[in-house]
């Protein structure tokens, strides 16, 4: 076993190797958390759109708290480091991307408007794909589309309809607060739909107990029978920017943990949840891994799978940064855990990989000068978007390579982890770092396999999303703003072959934003999602946001796009 570190018990801590001379005091927190019984859900078909227990009179800001960066008198003064991988990218010449295959319009922030009264801010878009479906999320609503023709199948639904129709009775049921998250489980042929949620205390903060809520369909229709799961989330902690991932024993959550009431930072955190009960609608446990010791760690992604299943006991793997004392901003060291659900088990345990950390390439994660984060420029206004630099952004995509590996010549097999995050690319803008992790299934060595930073001097690119199909070719979605272009939707990619640590093939265009947004909202975000259809293992999906008009851009009306594409022609 390739670990670290090994749990001691049940509520007992993990210490972590004395590789870290100066956080050998680290530790993570391991127990079992009580069951969470199931409630079956009518057909969604059946259930009506709206209801009138929400109506909102202002609108709705879905909560994004970052770690506030020690004082910056005591930050010792340096010159920023340069990324090594920007200029490289830049000299290359690139292969022009045809229109995409299928492209149509999204959720919205009117749909919202429809259904609670008022808009939401952020979009926080993401969706993914089954052999027949697509189902996008963002906040505060979901949708079921035909995937072939992009009609919708459903109307706009809220999740707490889903709940509330089941009767269910609690939070769940009467409150949609945000950061949604849908995947598709390849391995059942179903879906899961969450999202956080808390009731609100007089003076507007939140209040515990705080809520996971999630939604498993009863079969591989989206628009049928879900299982529900109203999950209450250990130490009165809130659990922002929740990330889901599929794997074969299990759900996996991570959440950045903050203090009830509007509380302070108290640390990262992973929930893993019996995804064997889930399916078959009934209780389900959960184990709870609670990393608060770790100051210096960023928000985790857990793995998700896409493709055929991992060998046997291959563990999920959860990755995060190692961060600055004084700003929280990721530095290019990758923390890197092993996770076994252990449902049998009475002390579910973590590890750390020997590799861990992993150093990166150089990048440099501070691009704005101000703390908030708000510096992307947008065409014709001076408003700012929020760079969002502090995080790894989903998905932590897992793909298993059987008999090659065509992102690493030196394998003859691989487990591969592909993830990206935004950097500063030169001239304080922002650029799409993505990475390749390759797991040797003989060895068990994990190393970065490939590493690139996607950008130019002119204009920012950012909110991304990366993904691997079966041949091991790249695309990469973000958007992209400067100073005479409106907030918009592209992708670009790499095939197998190609020059390594490069995306070799120009921007498609699945939407040209027309306006800005403004409304004094600097919130973009804050993720998105590529996915690969299940079918032919091998098209991509994307969906992220935009403006069409500088109204809409006032009121929040953002408007979503989903589309799908193909990096080459041997699907």
């Amino acid at each position: 076993m390739s670990a670290k570190f090994q749990a001691l018990a049940i509520a007992g801590f993990i210490a972590l190797s004395a590789a870290y001379a100066e956080a050998s005091e680290e530790t993570v927190h391991s127990e079992r958390l009580p069951a969470v019984d199931a409630v079956q859900s009518p057909p969604v078909r059946d259930i009506a759109p709206a209801d009138a227990e929400q109506d909102r009179d202002q609108p709705h800001v879905v909560p994004l708290r970052k770690r506030e960066p020690s004082p910056a008198t005591s930050a010792p003064l340096s010159k920023p480091p340069q990324d090594p991988l920007a200029p490289m990218q830049r000299k290359v010449p690139l292969t022009p991307l045809g229109s995409p295959l299928i492209s149509f319009e999204g959720l919205s922030g009117k749909n919202n408007e429809t259904a609670f009264g008022s808009p939401s801010s952020p979009a926080d878009v993401n969706g993914d794909v089954g052999p027949n479906h697509y189902v996008q999320m963002v906040n505060n609503l979901w949708r079921v589309f035909d995937k072939q023709t992009g009609q919708p199948l459903t109307a706009p639904l809220k999740l707490s309809a889903l709940f509330k129709a089941g009767g269910v009775t609690g939070s769940c049921a009467k409150q949609d607060q945000g950061d949604p998250i849908v995947l598709y489980d390849p391995l059942a042929d179903r879906w899961l739909l969450s999202q956080f949620n808390f009731d609100t205390a007089w003076n507007g903060n939140d209040k515990p107990p705080y809520h996971e809520c999630v939604a498993i369909s009863a079969s591989a229709d989206p628009t049928g029978v879900y299982y529900l799961y109203d999950f209450i989330m250990e130490k009165n902690r809130f659990n922002d920017y929740p990330k889901f991932g599929v794997w074969p024993d299990g759900y996996y959550l991570t959440v950045s943990q903050y203090g009830p009431n509007g509380g302070d930072f108290v640390g990262q955190a992973l929930y893993v949840f019996d995804r064997a009960g889930m399916l078959a609608g009934q209780s389900a446990a959960a184990n709870y891994h609670d990393f608060s010791d770790m100051y210096e760690l960023s928000i985790l992604l857990p793995a998700d799978l896409d493709g055929p299943p991992p060998p046997a006991g291959t563990p999920n793997y959860v990755v995060g940064f190692n961060t600055n004392y004084y700003s929280g901003l990721p530095i290019p060291k990758l923390r890197v855990f092993e996770i076994y659900a252990d449902f049998a088990s009475t002390s579910p345990s973590v590890y750390e990989r020997a590799e861990s950390p992993l150093s990166l390439a150089t990048f440099n994660a501070k691009i704005c000068s101000n703390s908030a984060g708000n510096c992307i420029p947008q065409r014709g206004v001076g408003q700012k978007l929020d760079a969002l630099t502090d995080r790894p952004l989903h998905r932590l995509q897992y793909r298993y390579f059987a008999d090659s590996c065509p992102v690493d010549a030196s394998l003859s097999a691989c487990g591969t982890l592909t993830f990206n995050h935004s950097v500063n690319s030169g001239n304080s803008k922002t650029g799409v770092r993505w990475y390749i992790a390759t797991i040797n299934p003989s060895t068990d060595a994990l190393r970065i396999a490939q590493q690139g930073t996607f950008g130019t001097t002119d204009n920012s690119r950012w909110m991304g999303s990366v993904a691997l199909n079966k041949n091991g070719d790249l695309a990469a979605g973000y958007s992209i703003s400067g100073p005479n272009v409106f907030p918009s939707i592209r992708y670009s990619g790499r095939l197998a072959g190609d020059t390594p640590n490069i995306l070799t093939l120009g921007e498609g265009v699945l939407q040209n934003g027309t306006a800005p947004q403004t409304g004094g909202s600097e919130r973009w975000g804050d993720y998105s999602m590529m996915a690969v259809d299940p079918v032919d293992d091998c098209t991509f999906w994307y969906t992220n946001q935009y403006y069409s008009t500088k109204s809409d851009g006032y009121n929040w009306y953002w408007k979503t796009r989903i589309g799908s594409f193909r990096l080459a022609d041997n699907c």
